[in-house]
Formats: C-alpha cells, structure tokens, sequence
C-alpha cells in the first residue's frame, strides 16, 4: 500500500490535469485511502480534499464537498481554506445557494480568513501579519471603506515590523540583515501603506536600519555578509544625504571585495558628496570595478572616457568597455538586460556620430535594433530617425 504521502502527492498532481489527461481511478483510490484521516482531524487531508472537489475537470468535481471539507479546515485555522471558501461564493457558487446568501457567504468567509491570519500574527508570525497589510489594501471585506482599509493595513504593518524586530532582536545576522532591507527599500509594502508614513518615519526606518547593518559588520559572521551590510548602510547613509559617512561604508565594502562598491565610491568622488570633487578618482575606482566585471562600473568608465572624464578622452577605449557588456547575451545575463540595453545604444551612437571610427548607418541600425530589444527607449527613438525610417529596408 502506498504511503500517506503518496497518496497526497498522487492527488496534488491529479488535479492539476487537464480534462482528460491524469489517472482518475488511482485520484479516487487515493481519495478514498486519505478520506478517514481527514475525518480524524488531519488539516493536510482536509485542505487537500477540498482542492480535489473543486479543482481539475473530473466527474468528482462537487463544490458542495469541497466547501464541506475546506470548512474542516478553516475549523481547524487554515486560512488557505476559508480563502478558497470564500473563492468558491464569488467565483463559482453553487446554484442552490441565491444571490443574497451568496454576498452574505463572501463576507462572511472574507473575515473568516481575515479572522484566521489575525490569530496568527497576534502569536507572532510575521507573514500573517504581512499579508493582512497586503490584503486590506488589495483585497478588503466589502463592508470596509477603501480609506479605513489602509488605516488597518498601516497597523498590520507595524504588527509585522514589530515581530521582525523581535526576531532580529533575539535571532541572528540574517534576521537582522532581513529586517533592514525592508526598512531601508521598503520591498513589499504597498503604496498606499508607504503614503501614510512621515518624513519622520522614513527617518526613523532608516536610522534602525543603519544600527542592524552596523551590528551585522561588527559581528563574527563571515566577509560576504559583512560586505553587504557595509554596502547597505552606505546606501542608508546616501539616504539621509550623510555623503561622508556613506563614502566610508562604501570604502569599508569595497575593501571586502563588493563589486558594486567601487561604482558607489566612484560616484562619491564625481559628485563631491562626502568628499572633494575629484574625476581623476573617480575615474580611478570606476576602472577597479570595471575590473572585475561589475557592470555598472563598466558603463560609467565608459563614460569617462567617452567624454574625458578624469582623464584623456578615448572613443576607442569606450567603445572595448562597451563592447563587454554587449557581448553578455543569453538567460545567463538577463538580470541585467537594462545596463546591457545601455551598452548597445552607445555603439549605436557611437556609430551613428563617428565618435572615433567611421560613421555606419548600417552598424547604427543594428546596435539600435538590440538595444531596443532590451527595452532601452532612447534606441526607440533613435530608429525613429529619418536616416533609419528611409531606409530600413536596406539595413535588415
């Protein structure tokens, strides 16, 4: 006989099937085989009968059943049933239930599941509490005014906030390191939720994530993380527009070997934030990241010697920069499909203008072509060009 597990797995993938497809006989079987486990109180079977009900194409499918079995669940404080519950009345409700009982229905399973998460992050689980902020924006109960909705999802907020914390407080580098990122990029949190924050609070964010970075960098954990941290933190201090403290951060990542360090450096000495204004070093630490291949050094190397940056001007060391990037083709590169979008248009125009080697319409037309691929709106533009629109034709 096969196992419990077996069985689950034998279901999972059976209502997945498309009509036709999939063994129905053995999804019975396995059915029947979970079904007293279910009925003992076991959630997983619970849940997974009621998936199996009101899932998939088969002759079984009874929404009635489904909503009997999800109800165990939610009984037992599954909030992934009373979702489904609740699914079932706005999406697919059964012909024996009216109109009337069926708004009732929603509601009443809306904060049913509402209900469940609440209890969850009231014991501590941070994701409860995240995804009651996500929900009340995205998805409240019909009975809530939108503004109220944002008011109560600001507070899940600060129920998630406050168990991370917790968390950090008491758990390791990468609680902490976790915990920072939200506050200092805010990755997550709904518009709606950020709008109701104060310049106060976005300080205040900040603030408490500079302390868990920096608690990150002076502990015993390895270089890697403590790179990332001096990183970040130089991002905070960048933030607050604490040019000095950022630049030394940077420095102190770049020393740990943070490839993105070096263009960060490199830009505080452009600019003169932190420190004087100072091309030459700036070119200078654009030229270390651009060694180790950090892409975002590479393109502002590019630029210096484009236009004679912190040093002589060299179209023909600017188009080699260039052309490292371009060569990044493949999925392998695809996270960075914007910069190597950059780097295309540049030989376009390099081309297109002769910045150091004959103008080629041709080869302008064809860099163009693949930056626009990349979804670099200023090749867009370029093959707008009358010189291009004429003779298209030609350059294909």
């Amino acid at each position: 006989m096969n196992s419990q597990s077996e069985q689950f797995n034998i279901i999972k993938k059976f209502i997945k099937c498309y009509v036709g497809e999939g063994d129905d006989v053995q999804a019975r079987q396995a059915v029947e085989s979970i079904t007293p486990i279910a009925e003992c109180g076991n959630v997983k079977a619970q849940f997974l009968l009621g998936q199996y009900y009101s899932w998939g194409y088969h002759s079984d499918c009874d929404n009635l059943k489904a909503i009997y079995w999800y109800e165990q669940a939610a009984g037992n404080d599954n909030e992934q049933a009373a979702e489904a519950i609740m699914n079932i009345y706005r999406n697919d409700c059964p012909n024996e239930i009216d109109a009337g009982q069926r708004k009732a229905l929603i509601l009443e399973w809306h904060k049913r599941w509402f209900d469940i998460l609440a209890i969850k992050a009231g014991n501590g689980l941070a994701n409860a509490a995240k995804t009651l902020m996500t929900l009340y924006v995205e998805d409240c109960p019909e009975d809530m005014e939108p503004e109220n909705s944002v008011e109560v999802a600001a507070k899940w907020y600060d129920r998630w906030i406050e168990i991370l914390t917790a968390k950090a407080t008491n758990g390791d580098f990468v609680d902490k390191m976790n915990l920072a990122d939200i506050l200092l990029y805010a990755d997550g949190i709904p518009e709606e939720v950020l709008d109701c924050f104060t310049d106060e609070d976005d300080e205040r964010g900040v603030l408490q994530a500079i302390k868990l970075y920096k608690e990150i960098a002076e502990s015993d954990c390895g270089e890697p993380f403590k790179s990332e941290a001096y990183y970040k933190m130089g991002c905070a201090y960048n933030d607050l527009r604490e040019g000095k403290n950022a630049l030394a951060c940077f420095k102190k990542a770049a020393k740990l070997n943070c490839h993105e360090a070096y263009a960060k450096v490199g830009d505080a000495y452009r600019h003169g934030n932190g420190t004087e204004q100072d091309d030459a070093q700036a070119r200078k630490w654009y030229r270390k990241g651009a060694d180790v291949g950090e892409i975002t050094a590479i393109l502002k190397l590019a630029d210096c010697y484009k236009n004679g940056i912190g040093g002589k001007q060299d179209y023909e060391k600017a188009m080699l920069e260039y052309q490292h990037i371009a060569e990044r083709t493949g999925n392998r590169w695809k996270h960075q499909a914007v910069e190597i979008g950059i780097a295309l248009y540049e030989i376009g125009n390099m081309y297109l203008n002769g910045l150091g080697i004959q103008p080629n319409l041709k080869k302008a037309y064809h860099y163009f072509t693949l930056a626009s691929k990349k979804e670099n709106p200023d090749a867009e533009n370029a093959l707008n060009d009358e010189r291009f629109l004429t003779k298209k034709h030609e350059y294909e």
